[in-house]
């Protein structure tokens, strides 16, 4: 009865699941994994989504850096789901963590019997498709500075922008160093094109 009901509330927690009943998804299974633990989508041999009940999966880069922390309702392995590519992206439990797998057949079976799921699925995609689209874009400049002032603008409302991540995690957006972001920084404000009052940047 508690997996059933923290099942619910991941699900109600997900963007893409959010609706869905846990009753109707056949196959499904939970495991658990501990600090530091691996995590894939392939689990005993079968291809599945994965959406965190609890606890927290780490999203990391190639190299080992983290990219982002997923929680409660967050999917992994759903971009793969008609091709057999392997993701580039590792994932790693960040805590202990619990995981209710969906087979990847099951998660098709209902795209094509759930019109809701289906378009939140397919608005996820395009979402993840301008998002990668925007990051070609962001390092195809290859002046830090003119990298850093793009960035700005792009994020920026009515000319300001509160930086909400630490200037580490900034960086690692930008796919520069922290010593280049803050030179970066000293020289758009040297020129007056942005002013810089604690964590909030204006666009100048």
């Amino acid at each position: 009865m508690e997996d059933s009901s923290r099942i619910r509330a991941a699900l109600s927690s997900s963007e893409l699941f959010r609706g869905v009943d846990p009753s109707a998804i056949r196959g499904s299974f939970i495991l658990e994994f501990k600090r530091g633990d691996p995590v894939s989508e392939v689990q005993n041999g079968v291809e599945c989504v994965g959406v965190i009940i609890s606890g927290g999966i780490a999203v990391e880069s190639g190299e080992g850096s983290s990219v982002s922390v997923m929680k409660r309702g967050g999917e992994f392995g759903i971009c793969n789901i008609f091709v057999r590519e392997n993701m580039p992206t590792k994932l790693k439990a960040r805590v202990g963590s619990r995981v209710l797998f969906i087979p990847k057949e099951e998660f098709a079976r209902l795209l094509g019997v759930d019109s809701g799921l289906m378009y939140r699925y397919v608005r996820l995609c395009n979402e993840k498709m301008l998002y990668l689209a925007e990051r070609l874009r962001l390092i195809s400049i290859p002046d830090c500075t003119e990298r850093l002032l793009y960035y700005l603008s792009a994020k920026a409302v009515d000319g300001r922008l509160k930086l909400n991540v630490p200037k580490d995690e900034l960086a690692r957006q930008l796919g520069i160093s922290r010593s280049s972001l803050f030179r970066a920084m000293n020289r758009l404000e040297a020129e007056g094109k942005i002013a810089v009052n604690q964590s909030v940047i204006a666009i100048l």
